[in-house]
């Protein structure tokens, strides 16, 4: 496990979670092609054919998501820690779930091809 592949995992779910700090804690709903943060007749968040979806992803599923993946960072930190080395398959497959959990982000900017699964 490379450190800057889990420093570039942190830093990604870090993003995430500002983002949804700062967007209105819902509950979201979708109606149609419209998105609303608390009530239908509350104002108009986004317009999208993709409603549904932008409902489904509100702060606090995404914050649950952010949490869940720091906490997968944490085990195979541990995982490295006890073995030392990603050598073991154990560690191998923590090396390749890491990989995974970046490969959303492969166009960003930091993100490096050596990373890919």
């Amino acid at each position: 496990m490379t450190d800057d592949l889990v420093q570039f995992l942190r830093d990604r779910l870090d993003e995430d979670e500002v983002a949804a700090v700062a967007a209105k804690p819902g509950p979201w709903h979708a109606d149609g092609g419209s998105v609303y943060a608390t009530h239908p007749t509350d104002e108009i968040v986004s317009y999208t054919n993709s409603a549904e979806h932008i409902a489904r992803h509100n702060p606090p599923r995404v914050l649950a998501d952010v949490e869940a993946k720091r906490e997968v960072l944490r085990v195979a930190a541990a995982a490295h820690d006890y073995f030392e080395t990603f050598t073991s398959g154990f560690g191998a497959a923590m090396e390749q779930v890491l990989r995974l959990l970046a490969l959303p982000h492969a166009d960003h900017p930091d993100y490096r091809d050596e990373w890919r699964p």
